[in-house]
């Protein structure tokens, strides 16, 4: 027994140290170049595997972010300094606005009341009840104070345009079902509508709850009017308009689909950022100006030229976004397994955390769905997979990273903490849910 127990300790010793003398060879450069030189292989793949109903690019990834935790690479996290969270939240908001102008361009379905009643139905009910819901799960059963709790309500209210690519349609040309129009529409335009609540939180976090509550008429007066409809109107207002003057610029005798088409993806970026940056300097939402100015462009286009102009840059955002998702994700899973001090995010996960999270995605979201789309022309399986299928992820990163920079939130850890647990529980609900339950794409 003595010699069994002899040779099991050798064989520890001689596997941990051969461990410590390849983790102190390595440098880490060398390694991030081969891990996300992997990641990105991976992603050539995903066309073949996509067939497989238990296959979730998502989870695969944060999986993977998790795993290079046992290397112990350093970490960013948005609690380690003022350059770490930049760092995060310009990332962030990349992605988002990335997404945002692909899904723009992705809708044939033209938009109008009668066309996408589903999505004024979930602007105007299910996000201010989604934000409502979080802000008092959060203040009720999560403990925090008003101001964390109502940016954690504004981050985890919208459908995310970046994750929820599962659940959406599939690009320009292309037939679409009725449930995905929906959802992409939702997500195209409910990002720049959280912003309202996020700077409600940031005025509750700078001046306190009595001092609002003493001056409730004036501060609820100049909220809506500059927060919700001056910055609201902008962002359609100047979407617009850049939408249309680019598009018609594109499609004319020096502009690039005619001459020959090599420049989709620049065209595609500059018309983002351009949306977003124009926008933004006059203090408007550009999250909403890129995905209107997006839609603005294909609306505006002649017709024949459009749609293979438009499936060229499409493709071309729907590359460098995969890219950018594939940073994220593994970051995200890398900050699950070391945030908070190197113990582990996830450590740090109390019951009542999971309940917040389980409440948003299966009860709140669903529910108030289902109410909101009572009186809507779709069949009862679309209701309930768009009442559903409200994936959360790198927008609320984003949100939370936006606020935390722009303002003091006492509760910070614990806004994080319960919107790291609520994008897991998504990306594993609403992954695996939507290989199983979304109507597949025509062919």
């Amino acid at each position: 027994m003595a010699c069994r127990i002899d040779i099991a300790n050798a064989f520890e010793d001689l596997v941990a140290g051969a461990w410590s003398r390849v983790i102190g060879t390595l440098d880490v450069r060398d390694v991030w170049y081969l891990l996300f030189g992997l990641a990105f292989f991976g992603l050539t793949l995903a066309p073949a595997l996509s067939h497989w109903r238990s296959y979730n690019l998502p989870a695969i990834y944060v999986a993977l972010g998790m795993l290079s935790s046992l290397l112990e690479l350093p970490l960013i996290s948005p609690l380690g300094g003022d350059i770490e969270l930049a760092i995060i939240e310009h990332v962030s908001e990349l992605i988002v606005i990335i997404s945002l102008a692909g899904a723009g361009l992705a809708i044939n379905t033209p938009a109008s009341w009668r066309n996408w009643q589903p999505t004024w139905h979930l602007l105007i009910i299910v996000m201010p009840i989604s934000v409502v819901a979080v802000t008092w799960l959060g203040v009720w059963v999560g403990g925090l104070g008003l101001a964390s709790a109502m940016l954690l309500g504004a981050a985890l209210a919208p459908t995310d345009p970046v994750l929820a690519r599962s659940v959406q349609v599939g690009g320009p040309g292309e037939e679409e079902q009725h449930a995905k129009v929906a959802l992409t529409a939702e997500a195209g335009l409910n990002d720049g509508l959280a912003f309202p609540f996020v700077y409600l939180a940031l005025a509750f976090a700078a001046h306190g709850i009595t001092a609002i509550d003493q001056d409730l008429d004036r501060w609820l007066f100049g909220w809506a009017s500059f927060d919700v409809l001056y910055r609201v109107a902008a962002g359609v207002i100047v979407g617009w308009l850049i939408g249309r003057f680019l598009s018609g610029l594109v499609f004319s005798r020096i502009g690039d689909a005619a001459q020959g088409a090599v420049n989709p993806a620049l065209n595609f970026l500059a018309w983002t950022f351009v949306a977003y940056g124009v926008t933004e300097a006059i203090d408007g939402y550009g999250f909403l100006a890129v995905f209107v100015s997006a839609r603005a462009g294909r609306h505006h286009s002649p017709e024949d030229d459009a749609v293979p102009y438009a499936r060229q840059a499409h493709r071309s955002g729907d590359q460098l976004e995969a890219i950018l998702l594939v940073l994220l994700l593994v970051w995200f899973g890398s900050f699950l397994a070391q945030g908070f001090g190197g113990e582990g995010l996830w450590r740090n996960w109390t019951w009542s955390d999971l309940a917040i999270a389980s409440l948003l995605i299966l009860v709140v979201r669903p529910l108030s769905g289902i109410i909101a789309l009572g009186g809507v022309r779709l069949c009862w399986r679309d209701r309930i997979r768009v009442a559903v299928f409200g994936v959360r992820g790198m927008g609320s990163i984003f949100y939370i990273a936006y606020g935390q920079s722009h303002g003091q939130f006492n509760d910070i850890d614990a806004v994080w903490r319960i919107a790291a647990l609520t994008i897991v529980l998504s990306i594993i609900v609403h992954g695996f849910g939507a290989r199983l339950w979304m109507p597949p794409d025509p062919e």
